[in-house]
């Protein structure tokens, strides 16, 4: 692994850690700000001294670091640390796409998806993500979440499942997200749904509703699950349906989640991976550190229409990020523009 890989990784678990859990500084903030002192010395800069100072300059833009190659695993124009939300979104994403699930022991899809594989769990997979895709499921009391468990007929699997929510504490302090369902947080004047809180955007906020009194315990899934599962699961949910109504056949996750969608048009067929990233240079290194073979030259890459809602132009940027090879054959649309391509495939078919 590239030291400045390793860098990043060490300083964004780390400070990712420390959020999460203030009491202590976790051992990977430390061994981030080594690692970023030999990053300065390889290219000449004077090293922060503290963590003080190495702050200081993490909530700077990461070209601004004055390190030579970091731009193959960060995006320049974005920053390691926000002094008002903390880890940034990008550098969440990053860890997200992590390239060994072993190395962040906080990706619990992975370990799902891993568990699953090696025991060709297909349906119990599909099973699990299609409940974690699903607003109604964002939170919910114990004896639903016990009843799901109940279904995975895998130990180990259910004990990784589990580790998806947590229980609410003090219930009457958040409000219900009207787009997605999950916690809504009281933060600098105003409701938030999780750190981006990119659900303002889709939704009206003027009127909040409490969730509704209870004496059963009630757990939520995790801020993880609720960005990187349920909201890209529920533009899954929403293209599927529309392409149902037009007569297609919806394979979810086929192959133990190769792809997110398979769609079957009379003798045609589409594979969709929806991918949500907050920074479309990220997509780009994405789709760029990928190998492409011949069946996915006909894969669609689905970027969910709330992002292009937020980015306008974000497919255009995202595509002039990507190497030259990639751009010939690679296909970056909204749901919207997925539905409509292969509607019209459709269409032109049904018409010979």
């Amino acid at each position: 692994m590239e030291s400045t890989y390793r860098m990043l990784y060490e300083l964004i678990s780390g400070f990712k850690k420390w959020e999460e859990k203030k009491d202590s500084i976790p051992e990977s903030v430390y061994i981030g700000h080594r690692l970023f002192i030999k990053e300065c010395s390889r290219n000449n800069i004077k090293p922060p001294t503290d963590l003080k100072e190495l702050i200081k300059i993490l909530e700077l833009p990461s070209s601004e670091w004055g390190f030579n190659n970091l731009e193959k695993f960060f995006p320049p124009d974005a920053s390691l640390l926000d002094s008002e939300i903390g880890v940034t979104i990008e550098a969440e994403d990053f860890l997200e796409e992590i390239h060994s699930p072993e190395e962040y022991e906080q990706s619990i899809m992975k370990k799902i998806l891993i568990q699953c594989r090696n025991h060709k769990l297909d349906d119990t997979y599909c099973f699990i993500r299609k409940f974690l895709s699903q607003s109604k499921n964002a939170v919910i009391p114990y004896h639903e979440l016990y009843e799901c468990k109940g279904r995975i007929n895998d130990q180990e699997l259910v004990h990784v499942f589990s580790s998806c929510y947590e229980i609410i504490e003090n219930l009457y302090q958040y409000r219900v997200c009207p787009y997605c369902g999950w916690t809504l947080e009281w933060k600098h004047g105003h409701w938030r749904c999780n750190k981006e809180n990119v659900c303002h955007a889709l939704a009206d906020f003027q009127e909040v509703k409490e969730f509704p009194k209870t004496n059963n315990k009630m757990y939520r899934m995790r801020p993880g699950i609720q960005k990187y599962i349920l909201l890209p699961g529920m533009s899954e949910h929403r293209i599927a349906d529309r392409l149902r109504k037009m007569g297609c056949t919806i394979i979810f996750y086929p192959e133990i989640d190769k792809y997110d969608l398979k769609v079957i048009c009379g003798s045609k067929e589409f594979y969709i991976d929806v991918k949500d990233y907050y920074n479309p240079r990220q997509l780009a290194m994405y789709i760029n550190g990928k190998d492409i073979s011949e069946e996915e030259k006909d894969l669609l890459y689905i970027v969910p229409d709330y992002r292009t809602k937020i980015f306008p132009k974000y497919q255009e940027r995202v595509s002039s990020f990507l190497s030259d090879d990639r751009k010939r054959i690679v296909k970056i649309l909204s749901e919207t523009e997925a539905v409509r391509l292969i509607g019209g495939a459709l269409n032109e078919e049904n018409t010979i």
